[in-house]
């Protein structure tokens, strides 16, 4: 497996190597900015862009993104009209990071790049001064951006020398969500419907909420279903990248690999039982047939392309990556997906992360860009109310306009329905321009109209696990970029993440059982040797800190004495005696009226 950037800038960055400091401008240089004039600050600073015409590059580190029409919808061209930038997207063939360490290594970097905000790129990129602060920016050509920066949001990416170096995406600020809101999860497992009812159906079948039952249920569908022509996959796994594997990340959720001790300390989840658990189950299915050895090295679209020819049986991901394919299986032959409940061997509930979160993409506007005063207007446009709405649903007027007067639910038009039930949605790009989407203020003013029958059923595909949802805010805690030892944590950091990625498909690929639970131990002993404890450590100590600002006793909620498992709503949403079934609470679909 290739490392990503992380561990190849750590390696640099220890040796004490400036990365291309010509073209991009990084490396220990003070960051120096060009003579543009000054915005005012008395109105949004988009509407002094007026005569402009530029076109940037924005590279967004992830493969499955794609908005090839971008510059020909109408949304791109009101963009292009209200700033004056045209865009032209790139992204990586796979999830190694090997584009982003080329770009670095070789002076290219575009205008603007868009990485995972969880993961710290960005943090060593701004220290390494590849990327502007984005306040200081705005301080200049964008005032307005300012206020719009939420003080919560500020505080999470604020870095020791006072600055924010980027804007998130779905970063979810208290202003939106307040702590009772309640969100369904973001990963999910989810299972072919027709095929669960056929083994349901049948007279010896297993609870599909237990690993005996799904795989049992595995075993029968595969074998059931299987033609000269079409082969049926047990289990499909999200695209192995460099942090390691989403799709093991929700499971060892359903698992409740837990984020806290019982004491209340923090602790990394791959080291508990309950996430080798996880590992070792797949590396069962992986021995019994159930997964494709492909799986392994597949890219999300690979992974895309099976789901859209509706081969598996079970799926371990994130379902909103892979929404078109969800909708073409539907389309195609009305294949449909449905979640299910899954708990590990001590019948613990599971304790998945919800949508909110601090960040999902971070973007940033490089030091090699020639127009970061227009840039940053764009990233103002883009992040403003306003912004939001045109990227979501299109121009006011024509394709929307406000259901109420205090502008709390948007009402679509002819005009975007029409081009929802006729297949022209790219023609407007209702949806494409996401790269700093907020859901937490578009979700709660969505109409309930204007979706295919499709889209509403994926929309709808995780939120029975909404009971089994939590929120996760509290587990990541943001390290103190003023301590001495920041730098060397950031550092065993990457190299901890690049080692399990490395380790990962190897346990799953296992011959045998007492092979891949050794393997699963050699890979947290090789994850001590990188430095471990100390990150361990060094978050311990925020994410207590974190507890007590918060006045929280405790971060896992199943450590709460007063946790409860779920129970199922009754029609009028107050909560029944019955337990969550396997495939959750239906209560918690959205009655979409579809086109």
């Amino acid at each position: 497996m290739k490392r990503g950037l992380t561990v190849i800038l750590a390696a640099l960055l220890a040796a004490g190597t400036a990365l291309g400091l010509a073209g991009c401008g990084g490396g220990d240089e003070e960051i120096v900015y060009p003579d543009f004039p000054e915005t005012p600050g008395d109105k949004n600073s988009w509407e002094y862009t007026e005569g402009e015409d530029v076109t940037i590059d924005w590279f967004v580190n992830y493969s499955w993104f794609s908005y090839p029409n971008c510059g020909a919808d109408v949304i791109s061209r009101e963009i292009k009209r209200r700033t004056g930038i045209s865009v032209n997207f790139t992204s990586p063939v796979d999830e190694s990071g090997e584009m982003l360490n080329l770009m670095i290594a070789g002076d290219t970097l575009p205008d603007v790049i868009s990485v995972q905000a969880y993961t710290p790129k960005a943090t060593q990129l701004a220290m390494e001064h590849y990327v502007y602060p984005v306040d200081e920016l705005a301080k200049r050509w964008a005032p307005s951006l300012l206020g719009r920066i939420e003080d919560d949001i500020r505080a999470y990416y604020q870095l020791a020398d006072g600055h924010i170096y980027g804007l998130p995406s779905e970063a979810y600020s208290s202003k939106y969500v307040s702590e009772e809101d309640k969100w369904a999860p973001n990963g999910g497992i989810v299972v072919r419907k027709d095929w669960l009812e056929w083994y349901q159906a049948q007279p010896n079948a297993m609870d599909v909420g237990t690993k005996a039952g799904l795989l049992d249920a595995m075993e029968k569908v595969t074998a059931q279903f299987k033609t000269s022509s079409f082969t049926p996959v047990g289990l499909l796994l999200d695209s192995f990248n460099e942090e390691g594997n989403n799709g093991v990340t929700w499971l060892s959720q359903y698992f409740a690999a837990p984020f806290e001790d019982k004491q209340g300390n923090y602790i990394d989840q791959r080291t508990t039982p309950q996430y080798k658990e996880a590992v070792l189950f797949l590396n069962e299915c992986y021995r019994r047939g159930f997964m494709r050895r492909s799986n392994i090295s597949a890219s999300a679209d690979e992974i895309g392309s099976v789901i859209s020819k509706g081969e598996p049986f079970v799926c371990a991901l994130t379902p909103q990556n892979y929404m078109a394919n969800f909708i073409a299986a539907y389309q195609g032959s009305r294949t449909e997906y449905v979640p299910i409940v899954l708990r590990n061997d001590a019948g613990e509930d599971p304790v998945l992360q919800d949508l909110t979160g601090m960040g999902f993409l971070y973007s940033m506007v490089t030091t090699s860009a020639e127009r970061p005063d227009l840039i940053i207007k764009l990233f103002d446009f883009l992040y403003s109310e306003e912004g939001q709405l045109l990227c979501k649903y299109g121009i006011e007027g024509q394709t929307w306009e406000w259901e109420d007067e205090a502008h709390t639910r948007v009402k679509v038009l002819p005009a975007y329905l029409d081009a929802v039930r006729s297949g022209t949605e790219d023609a407007y790009g209702f949806g494409r321009f996401n790269v700093l989407h907020n859901s937490a203020f578009i979700l709660p003013r969505q109409p309930l109209e204007g979706k295919t029958v499709s889209a509403a059923y994926v929309d709808n595909i995780k939120r029975p696990l909404t009971p089994f949802s939590h929120r996760y805010t509290i587990a990541w805690p943001r390290l103190d970029v003023a301590s001495d030892n920041y730098f060397d944590i950031v550092q065993k950091e990457t190299s901890v993440q690049a080692v399990w990625a490395e380790f990962l498909p190897d346990i799953i690929d296992e011959r045998d059982a007492a092979s891949a639970s050794e393997k699963f131990d050699d890979g947290i002993t090789a994850l001590n040797r990188r430095g471990l404890a100390e990150v361990t450590a060094a978050y311990a100590e925020r994410y207590a800190l974190n507890k007590q600002a918060q006045g929280v006793t405790w971060g896992w909620p199943l450590n709460d004495p007063n946790y409860r498992s779920p129970t199922l709503r009754n029609p009028d949403g107050s909560f029944s005696d019955t337990p969550v079934g396997v495939t959750g609470d239906p209560w918690y679909y959205i009655a979409y009226i579809v086109t």
